[in-house]
Parts: C-alpha cells; structure tokens; sequence
C-alpha cells in the first residue's frame, strides 16, 4: 500500500510540476493551466515512468493552451500502444515507423536511432501518417476534456484575480 501510495503521489509531483512549466512558458494562461490538472491522467502502466508520463502531460497541456482537442491519444500514449505490440508479435515497417517517429515526438531528449527513422519515413512516411492519426483516434479518452471551470479565487490557498473566479 505504501509503494502504491508513494508512486501516486510522485506522479502528482510530477504533473504539478508540469503544470508550473507550462505557466512559465505561457504565462497568459494561468489561470487556465492551474486548472488543468484534471486533464493529466495517466492511462498505461508505462506511465509510472517519469519521463512517460510527463511527455504525456506536456502534450495535454500545450493541447489546451492552444484551444486544440485533449481527447486524441498522445505520443506517448501511442508509444505505449507500440511497445504493447511489439511484445506480441514483431512490428512492419510502417509499424516501426510509427514507433520512431512517436518516440522522437514524446521524448525528444531521449537516445534514437535517426537514421532508422529517417529510413522508415522515407520508405512508409504517408502510411506512418495514417496509422498515427488511426493510433491516436483508437487512443482517445472520450471525457479528456477540462468542461466547465469553477474557482472559488483561490489557488494553493492564495486569493488570486483568477479569470474563472465566480464563474
């Protein structure tokens, strides 16, 4: 129970901590991405690995501040799709593709084999381009959407001239 525990709070950890990078880098939402934390639910076991599931985060959350629908599958979610595969049966080409170009999109600073890749998207990119849109539609969590903001004008216990306060 406590190492349950433990790793539910270190992802907390992790998606405040994204959320506060996010304000940083677009300080005019705020108010929006303070309440964005309902949107970053981990939906993979894969994602008890930091660098997973903060991808997945940062994706939902760059979604949200620039008004684009959170319910499609994210790169990582589709990443976790392809290592799901991979252990059943071996991936094609267009398959591989995928998986590469996914995990260049989700973990940018992570090692990759570059020239495998460019070779898949040379070799399958238009084929790459509709299994990702397929992954990432058969991936889409139907309520991934933030609905209605309510705020009390506080944040973290601060009164705060929240854009949502009394709405």
């Amino acid at each position: 129970m406590t190492s349950l525990l433990k790793g539910v709070f270190q992802q907390l950890d992790w998606a405040e901590d994204e959320i506060r990078r996010a304000m940083r880098r677009h300080p005019s939402e705020r108010d929006l991405l303070y309440h964005s934390f309902p949107l970053l639910v981990a939906t993979h076991k894969l994602m008890a690995t930091e660098f997973v599931y903060r991808s997945h985060c940062r994706e939902l959350l760059e979604r949200l501040v620039n008004d684009a629908d959170t319910r499609p599958g994210t790169a990582a979610e589709v990443c976790c799709l392809c290592h799901d595969i991979s252990l059943r049966a071996p991936l094609r080409s267009h398959a591989a593709g995928l998986y590469f170009r996914m995990w260049a999109t989700a973990f940018p600073g992570k090692p990759l084999d570059d020239d495998s890749r460019q070779h898949h998207e040379a070799l399958e990119g238009s084929t790459i381009d509709d299994l990702e849109a397929i992954a990432r539609r058969k991936l889409a969590v139907k309520n991934r959407k933030l609905g209605e903001i309510t705020c009390d004008g506080r944040h973290d216990g601060d009164i705060v001239q929240c854009k949502y306060a009394g709405a």
